[in-house]
């Protein structure tokens, strides 16, 4: 699309108590509902590189499948950690698709 964003998903393939893992443009990013709201952040985690798209969803976080660390769904940031975080990513909804602009 000329606008920057990326198809990377169907609406109905995401739901509120998980994420899906993607790669866009080489690069990996974990997609997630939450409260309505489509959520897309680095799919990486920083500690050892865990997928967290495939990590475990509660309460607005997501904790990476290897070791556990959490980070929020709508900032990145390590709940337990502050000085680890992920990028976030915007995103929009268009006729059942999701799509995720990445930084240039």
């Amino acid at each position: 699309m000329h606008d920057g964003f990326v198809r990377v998903a169907a609406v109905d393939e995401l739901r509120e108590d998980g994420g899906i893992q993607r790669t866009v443009d080489d690069r990996e990013v974990g997609l997630f509902k939450f409260g309505g709201e489509v959520c897309a952040i680095d799919g990486i985690c920083p500690h050892v590189g865990g997928p967290l798209g495939e990590g475990f969803v509660d309460g607005g976080t997501v904790s990476c499948p290897l070791h556990g660390w959490p980070f929020d769904l709508r900032t990145g940031q390590c709940t337990t950690n502050p000085r680890a975080k992920v990028d976030c990513f915007e995103t929009k909804v268009e006729a059942g698709e999701v799509f995720v602009r990445l930084p240039q």
